[in-house]
């Protein structure tokens, strides 16, 4: 009997100090364990861009062992992105692919700066990894304990219409049509009222509204996807302003990010890499189908040609952004006119 108690004691003995082993290995960011994370999109379910997040979350799911697991939540079912932004900032959500609010910091305000790319090629080389405004935004939102993971690019930016301009084509006529332009910075308000419009700031999630019902005559801040995805039954008329790449940031939660070993860091950042650079090659594609989306549907699409969007971005260079430099701040403007070779 004393034999048996003791053969369970030491039993007992040997599965406590297995359990602390395990207690003392799983502390800290070792392949151990699981980290969960919650992703918040914009992106209305089953779009391009949800693919996208599903591929990157199945593709970081395989190459991290299952360690990774990423649960994505598309059509902003988390939060609005504005509020999203800064819940990621608190670890309350683990990761986001959107816009960046300029809440905490006006230099973001870069990310749709007017102008500052002109096409897919400029665009693809200023937003990937290594590039300009890639480089400065990672910078600023490290501040904010995030990190860049990647970059999904929408495609170029434009503006849709309930109520047509009579004059799209024309920088320098009086539209008399009101756009919506989203709240909280002045770049693309400056930007339209040179350009003619009267403008009205309208929140993303009520502009299906605004537009149906007149509040706003169109909108600016999307991309021909955007446009399909959201208002194809409302719009008249789409204007391929290339005013400016329309980026969204997937990004992270730094601290959470850092429950992960170094090494499925690394394959984590590499899938978001390798997608945001196969994005990149699909933008124009994209940007064309779902041109030819909005044709079917009966919009008026209209695309300008090199001369005119040469005098938009002429215009918007040299008499607008004087007005709205304070929204990034003089080191970023520098940096900005510095690559465009602009005095």
């Amino acid at each position: 009997m004393f034999k048996k108690s003791l053969s369970k004691f030491a039993a007992l003995t040997a599965v406590a100090a297995l359990v602390a082993g395990v207690t003392v290995m799983s502390t800290g960011p070792v392949d151990a364990a699981d980290v969960k994370f919650r992703l918040s999109t914009m992106a209305q379910p089953n779009s391009d861009a949800h693919k996208f997040l599903l591929d990157f979350a199945k593709q970081a799911g395989e190459r991290t062992g299952g360690r990774a697991a990423i649960k994505v939540y598309p059509a902003n079912q988390l939060g609005d992105w504005d509020e999203v932004h800064e819940l990621v900032m608190q670890g309350a959500v683990d990761m986001a692919m959107q816009s960046l609010s300029t809440k905490f910091d006006q230099g973001l305000a870069l990310a749709w700066f007017p102008y500052t790319t002109l096409d897919y090629a400029s665009s693809k080389k200023a937003f990937s990894s290594g590039g300009l405004i890639y480089n400065i935004v990672d910078g600023l939102i490290a501040k904010q304990d995030m990190k860049l993971l990647g970059v999904y690019g929408y495609g170029m930016g434009g503006s849709g219409f309930t109520k047509p301009p009579p004059h799209p084509r024309d920088p320098n006529a009086r539209q008399g049509t009101k756009c919506r332009v989203w709240p909280g910075g002045t770049t693309h308000r400056v930007l339209m009222e040179r350009f003619g419009f009267t403008t009205a700031p309208v929140p993303w999630a009520e502009l299906y509204t605004a537009r149906q019902t007149g509040v706003v005559d169109g909108q600016i801040g999307g991309t021909p996807e955007l446009e399909v995805e959201n208002f194809a039954d409302i719009t008249k008329m789409w204007v391929q302003y290339n005013d400016h790449f329309e980026p969204v940031w997937l990004v992270v939660n730094k601290s959470n990010f850092e429950k992960l070993s170094a090494a499925d860091q690394k394959a984590v950042f590499d899938v978001a890499q390798e997608l945001s650079a196969k994005r990149f090659e699909e933008m124009e594609s994209a940007d064309q189908k779902y041109l030819q989306v909005l044709r079917d549907k009966g919009a008026e699409v209209i695309i300008l040609t090199d001369e005119e969007l040469a005098k938009f971005a002429h215009i918007a260079r040299t008499e607008v952004w004087p007005k709205i430099a304070d929204e990034i701040g003089p080191e970023v403007m520098a940096k900005l006119k510095k690559e465009l070779g602009i005095k």
